[in-house]
């Protein structure tokens, strides 16, 4: 059973309930009317008929009939005939002469007559309901003793149709059916449409639910038109509004989740790589160094172009080394290994590990030390050293050439928290990279690999840390803050 018909049904029932419980209540009300409105007529009639000093003929009961046919606006069928009698003499009626069914009634009502409660002589208005002849009626009578006392008491009958009665009742019963029915038709098409505004967009999330999981998560979420109900008015704040802010959330989460979990397997996927290409490199490279600075020992020291030459072979060889540690700390990083440092003598070691290569790039390096730094912290010196060899080296590619990079150091004695700072002229990072600058793999450099500001974060993490960077058209400052408490 869908949806809407479970909200349907119950709602029509309960009204039909209703409906039946009110309407039985109504028709009671209607058909009692019906009759004492009637019943209240003819009374009146009967009051005219036995007004003292009337002048009693057929001719005379049958215009008080008629003026009150034409009065009550009755049908000719719906007529009210009146019996007069009078000790022994004969009946005075409405009923025509050669009506036989008239003659009959007259006579049941002379026989009716003799007998209790008929002959109680009250001078109220008593009612029945007799059939009489085969015909049932409403019978109305009273006793009237007439002006004079040698007049006999006459008894006065009045005989109503009761089929009429009855007729109109049934009249009203089927306009009561008719609006009932109307009425249970209104209520199951309002019913209808409340079911389809509320289901509408539980359908559209489960549409939505069933092609996502077809498709998979990539698969668009559509819940426009199934947000909003009757007049254009949203399901925003109500529960099912929340429903469907909840089941985005959800689909959302599990995209990232699955972005994550592909991200996460291309990272060990590329760790394994890099481990055991980083261990194909590293050894050769070790001998190169040992052979290059060997050679550099036994040349000329006064030839200058040679050991420039030999300077230049161990720069490139310590940048392929730094290379392939940036590959092992991706692929098997360490906890970070803290002894005593000095934090501005390492940033000085740094620069002048990188002095020919900045030189080349024509670019300067400028240092600002805080006089209130600690001369030793508690650090992991070669991996600081590599956090500031990616920062300055990040610096020098971003202003390519003729610029400066400035090395700051801050030491916060209240929070115990050395923050370490560096500036570039550069033109600032590009907008569509800034939210995932310290990813891997993302790079702002063609041909950059992406590694190095992610290690850069990673490291500054290990020593429970944190790197931020403000950028702008004129440079940006990377800050890595090493909290020693």
């Amino acid at each position: 059973m869908r949806l809407a018909t479970k909200i349907t049904l119950p709602f029509v029932a309960l009204f039909a309930v209703l409906l039946v419980v009110l309407g039985w209540v109504l028709v009671r009300e209607i058909l009692s009317e019906v009759e004492a409105r009637v019943e209240s007529e003819q009374r009146f009639v009967l009051e005219i008929a036995t007004f003292r000093g009337f002048v009693f003929s057929e001719d005379a009961l049958r215009h008080i009939r008629d003026l009150s046919i034409q009065n009550n606006h009755y049908p000719k069928s719906a007529r009210p005939e009146l019996i007069v009698l009078q000790g022994s003499e004969a009946a005075i009626t409405t009923f025509p002469a050669s009506d036989a069914e008239g003659r009959d009634a007259v006579a049941a009502v002379y026989l009716a007559a003799q007998k209790p409660p008929l002959n109680s002589g009250d001078e109220s208005i008593q009612r029945e309901t007799l059939t009489l002849a085969g015909t049932k009626w409403l019978l109305l009578h009273t006793t009237r003793a007439p002006r004079g006392t040698s007049a006999g008491t006459r008894h006065f009958f009045l005989l109503y149709p009761y089929s009429e009665i009855e007729n109109a009742q049934n009249r009203a019963r089927m306009r009561v059916l008719w609006l009932g029915g109307i009425g249970l038709a209104l209520a199951a098409g309002l019913g209808l449409l409340v079911a389809r505004w509320i289901s509408s967009p539980v359908r559209r999330l489960a549409a939505t639910a069933k092609r996502i999981s077809a498709g998979g998560l990539d698969e668009p979420l559509d819940f426009g038109p199934a947000s909003w109900g009757f007049g254009g008015h949203s399901h925003a704040g109500d529960e099912i509004g929340d429903l469907t802010l909840a089941f985005k959330s959800m689909v959302e989460s599990l995209r990232h989740s699955q972005h994550e979990l592909l991200k996460a397997e291309r990272l060990a996927v590329a760790g394994k790589l890099a481990a055991s290409v980083a261990h194909e490199i590293r050894n050769p490279l070790t001998s190169l160094r040992m052979t290059v600075q060997m050679l550099q020992q036994r040349s000329d020291k006064n030839d200058a172009s040679t050991q420039e030459a030999y300077a230049i072979v161990l720069s490139e060889i310590e940048r392929l080394a730094l290379a392939v540690e940036e590959m092992m700390t991706v692929a098997r990083p360490r906890p970070a290994q803290r002894s005593a440092t000095d934090l501005s003598r390492l940033v000085s070691d740094t620069l002048r590990f990188l002095e020919r290569q900045l030189a080349h790039s024509r670019v300067k390096a400028v240092t600002a030390f805080s006089p209130s730094m600690p001369a030793e912290l508690q650090l992991d010196a070669n991996k600081i050293r590599q956090v500031l060899v990616n920062l300055i080296l990040n610096a020098q590619q971003a202003i390519i050439r003729d610029g400066t990079i400035t090395v700051r150091t801050a030491w916060d004695a209240e929070k115990k928290t050395a923050t370490l700072s560096v500036s570039d002229t550069g033109p600032g990072v590009p907008e569509e990279v800034r939210e995932k600058l310290f990813d891997l793999f993302v790079s702002t450099k063609a041909g950059g690999g992406g590694l190095g500001l992610a290690i850069a974060k990673q490291i500054a993490e290990e020593h429970r840390g944190a790197i931020r960077y403000e950028t702008s058209k004129s440079g940006t400052t990377f800050f890595v803050t090493l909290p020693m408490d």
